[in-house]
């Protein structure tokens, strides 16, 4: 897919969308869909992935994509280990600055569990 000359693979939008269909992408998953192309954007696209301002239902999708992101890396990482560990990051770093946390993240067992 194209926007304003910008070029996404339609399956990256298919993941970020969590649709086995192409569907038009909003805003911030064609922001997510730019930093995913080029994971080296990151560090100059944080301002603008910070200043996103969303409503709730938005954020859920936003986290949802971003979780949909690690787990199709974790599932690909043996095509193209570099690729896939790029976009995992990218997928944390941004939920972890808009979330404070990874859903998906390794925790230490409560002493109370």
């Amino acid at each position: 897919m194209n926007h304003a000359n910008e070029e996404y693979s339609a399956a990256d939008l298919m993941v970020l969308a969590g649709n086995t269909k192409p569907v038009e992408p909003n805003g911030y998953m064609l922001l997510l869909a730019k930093v995913l192309k080029d994971p080296m954007r990151l560090p100059f696209m944080l301002e603008e992935i910070c200043a996103l301002d969303l409503t709730d239902e938005e954020m859920h999708s936003l986290r949802m994509a971003l979780i949909r992101v690690q787990i199709e890396s974790d599932l690909r990482m043996h095509e193209d280990i570099q690729r896939y560990q790029q976009r995992r990051y990218v997928a944390q770093v941004i939920e972890i600055l808009l979330f404070e946390e990874l859903l998906l993240s390794h925790r230490e067992p409560n002493e109370y569990e």
